[in-house]
């Protein structure tokens, strides 16, 4: 009988790894070239030669090499094979550029120096399995690497937040020791008073002891809310019962303190931030943390966006009304506006209109909101303004 026909075995896909050390390129063939069919490069250009005759899956590259850097090879590599899966390898002192890779769509994982197999394993079998996915649908496939890359900004977020603990209490106790200062606003007031100086010299420092107290709550509020958000990453990892936790916050006094904290943005932009509502709010249902977040994301937004205009006396205007079980914030301001297009990505994860931006605060404060069982809505007008309508559940 002859032999039965076996089918032909589709090839495995291939990953590229580029370092300028010969070193390492041996130890991560050797380690790696039975679980993969691996090739490897000393420097981008070859590696681009490579990927420009051979489909490649799965580029990994370290981040500093002579010539070309591994940032300038993965933005050449991305533009030219968008399909392909970037990966770095680097170390803990190159976390500013592993981060603008990310937030630019460069990479989608990182691995730090030095890897143990069995992570590394693990990793270039799920690159290959998303490479593969492609072929299925380039939506789901885009997608996947979205919420991949949001995991690895979670990831490097874990690992600095810990070190952000101890600054933050310090800069509390210095807040709390501004505040017991001035306590002694008064008598340093009537020493001013009694002392022999010109009448504008006089306003001047009065003004500025008088600021002591505002400035100390700020600051203190400030602080107390970023703790607050470095306790919340730090729990995310920690398991939970799951049973919700009913929530309330006074809507008011975090207005306030998210427009203090916004004027110095809407003084550069030569705009002024003011409110028009109730002296008295009904308490909402998300916690103060959370709400701040929102506020101060969508405040500094109208404010950036009046000083893009580049006129004067620009406004960011918040009005509050309550209807039904619901309390509306409405943030109005009269910048520049959105197009349709525009208006119609902003929430999507990284996409962000501004270069310093990373994309991630309007999708974030829409999941805030969403998560208080509210409602977030955006509606502008290019070159006429934007308005952010708050729904939110009142107590």
């Amino acid at each position: 009988m002859p032999d039965p026909v076996t089918e032909p075995q589709p090839p495995r896909p291939l990953v590229l790894y580029v370092d300028d050390e010969r070193s390492n390129r041996v130890v991560f063939e050797q380690s790696l070239g039975t679980e993969f069919d691996v090739v490897s490069a000393a420097d981008g250009a070859t590696a681009l030669a490579i990927m420009d005759e051979r489909t490649i899956a799965v580029l990994v590259t370290d981040m500093r090499m002579p010539g070309m850097s591994g940032e300038e090879l993965l933005r050449i590599a991305k533009e030219r094979h968008p399909r392909a899966i970037r990966i770095v390898i680097t170390a803990y002192s190159d976390i500013d550029p592993i981060l603008r890779a990310i937030n630019e769509g460069l990479v989608v994982r990182y691995i730090i120096k030095p890897w143990q197999r069995t992570e590394l394993v693990q990793i270039l079998r799920w690159a290959c399995e998303a490479w593969t996915f492609s072929h299925d649908s380039a939506s789901l496939h885009q997608r996947l690497l979205q919420v991949e890359r949001l995991a690895t900004l979670g990831n490097i977020a874990s690992a600095l937040v810990h070190d952000l603990k101890t600054p933050l209490m310090s800069i509390l106790a210095n807040a709390e020791h501004l505040g017991e200062l001035a306590k002694s606003t008064p008598l340093l007031r009537e020493a001013l008073e009694r002392m022999p100086l010109p009448a504008a010299q006089r306003r001047e420092l009065v003004a500025m002891v008088e600021d002591i107290g505002p400035v100390s709550e700020d600051l203190k509020t400030s602080t107390w809310h970023l703790d607050e958000l470095v306790n919340r990453i730090r729990s995310l990892g920690r398991p939970n019962d799951g049973t919700p936790t009913a929530v309330w916050s006074d809507p008011l006094p975090i207005l306030r303190h998210a427009m203090a904290v916004c004027q110095p943005l809407a003084i550069t932009g030569r705009a002024q931030i003011s409110y028009d509502g109730p002296t008295d709010l009904p308490r909402v249902r998300i916690a103060s943390t959370e709400l701040t977040q929102v506020l101060i994301n969508v405040v500094a937004n109208g404010a950036q966006a009046v000083a893009a205009r580049g006129t004067a006396n620009g406004s960011v205007q918040i009005h509050a009304s309550q209807r039904d079980n619901m309390l509306e914030l409405q943030i109005q301001d009269d910048g520049v506006g959105m197009s349709p297009e525009v208006l119609g990505r902003i929430g999507t994860p990284f996409y962000t209109t501004r270069a310093e931006g990373t994309g991630l605060g309007i999708s974030q404060c829409q999941r805030l909101v969403g998560t208080a069982g509210g409602r977030f809505r955006i509606d502008s007008e290019l070159g006429k303004g934007t308005t952010v309508t708050i729904l939110l559940p009142t107590a």
